[in-house]
């Protein structure tokens, strides 16, 4: 099975400004086919619909939020710890690949049923070197494409963004994996800040 996700396109943007995200997205579709972990689900294929939205399948895992797995497991501290470093290991690959994630948190880090970390939805990926605006900005539309609770600082101002909002987001992730709640409490209107 897949999960397949489509990406909001801003109603006010104009044609250029669609069809240009749509090639953002399309090569950012086939930098995450490239990316080949055990941690990982399995990028599946990616483009355009017809309505201009870019839309990206991923493998279905079936799984827990690592959180949530954690704690139903009753897990002490270093066995937490040692699952996480599975999550760095898989983080390390895909920026070695170049690819920053830009979106880590509880919620896109499964654990399956042996026991096993899965990193997925890749929906608002940077690729490192890539300047360009759209897609591989973290501004999108009226709000910002992140989760405030997990995101770093530069990342509220819209700006150029590396693997720095990956290696801050994994320290919050942590955090929450020991403390039990996110290291920022946020108020938020829906998906955005």
């Amino acid at each position: 099975p897949a999960l397949v996700e489509r990406l909001d396109v801003d109603d006010a943007a104009d044609a250029a400004d669609v069809v240009e995200r749509g090639r953002l997205a399309i090569l950012v579709a086939r930098y995450l086919a490239r990316l080949d972990h055990p941690h990982l689900a399995r990028f599946i294929d990616g483009g355009m619909a017809a309505d201009g939205r870019p839309w990206f399948a991923l493998e279905f895992v079936h799984g827990q939020r690592i959180t949530r797995w954690c704690d139903a497991q009753r897990l002490d501290v270093a066995t937490r710890v040692r699952l996480f470093l599975d999550v760095c290991a898989t983080v390390q690959y895909a920026h070695s690949q170049l690819v920053v994630h830009r979106d880590l948190k509880p919620d896109n880090i499964l654990v399956d049923a042996q026991g096993k970390v899965r990193l997925l939805d890749f929906g608002i990926a940077r690729l490192l070197g890539d300047d360009e605006q759209g897609l591989t900005m973290t501004r999108s539309g009226h709000g910002y494409a992140m989760t405030p609770e997990y995101a770093a600082p530069e990342q509220f101002g819209g700006d150029n963004v590396g693997i720095g909002v990956d290696i801050y987001a994994l320290g919050a992730v942590l955090y929450a994996l020991i403390a039990g709640v996110p290291p920022l409490a946020m108020e938020r209107r829906g998906d955005m800040l």
